[in-house]
C-alpha cells in the first residue's frame, strides 16, 4: 500500500509508515500503515466525504492485506466530533478496534469492514432485519 495523501472531494487524509511502531519486529512493520490528518472543511462536514474516503482506504488496505492504525484525536478549528464520537465512528463504520486506551490507539485488521455495497438484495434485507 502506497504512502501519501488521499482525497475524496474536500476530504483528505495521509497514509504513512510510522516511526511510532519501531518497537515492532521488522517483519511486522511492512504490513502496517498509519492513517493521519483526516480532515474535512467545516462547511463540508457530515456530507459523507470522510466516510467515503475512509472506506476507499480500508478497501485498498484489504486488497493488500495491510493492518491500519490511527490515533483518533479531534483537531482543527471546527471540530465536529469528540474523541469518543471518533472512536465510535471508526469502530462502527470501518471495523477499527481500540487496542490502547491512553493515548487512544485503534487498529483495523484486513477485511474488518462489511462490504455493504456488494450485498445482494436478499442479504441487504437480512442485514436490515427485514427478512429471516
Amino acid at each position: 500500500m502506497q504512502t501519501g495523501s488521499r482525497r475524496v472531494g474536500p476530504a483528505s487524509l495521509r497514509v504513512r509508515q510510522s516511526n511510532a511502531f519501531n518497537a515492532l519486529p521488522m517483519h511486522m512493520r511492512g504490513g502496517l500503515r498509519e492513517i493521519t490528518s483526516v480532515e474535512v472543511p467545516a462547511d463540508q462536514q457530515r456530507k459523507g466525504y470522510a466516510t467515503t474516503l475512509m472506506h476507499k482506504v480500508c478497501l485498498e488496505a484489504d486488497d493488500v492485506g495491510m493492518v491500519l492504525v490511527l490515533w483518533p484525536n479531534p483537531f482543527g478549528e471546527h471540530i465536529a466530533m469528540s474523541r469518543g464520537q471518533l472512536v465510535d465512528w471508526y469502530a462502527r463504520e470501518f471495523g477499527f478496534a481500540l487496542i490502547q486506551s491512553e493515548p487512544v490507539l485503534m487498529a483495523r485488521m484486513p477485511g474488518s469492514t462489511l462490504r455493504v455495497l456488494a450485498l445482494t438484495p436478499l442479504a441487504d434485507a437480512v442485514a436490515r432485519g427485514l427478512a429471516a
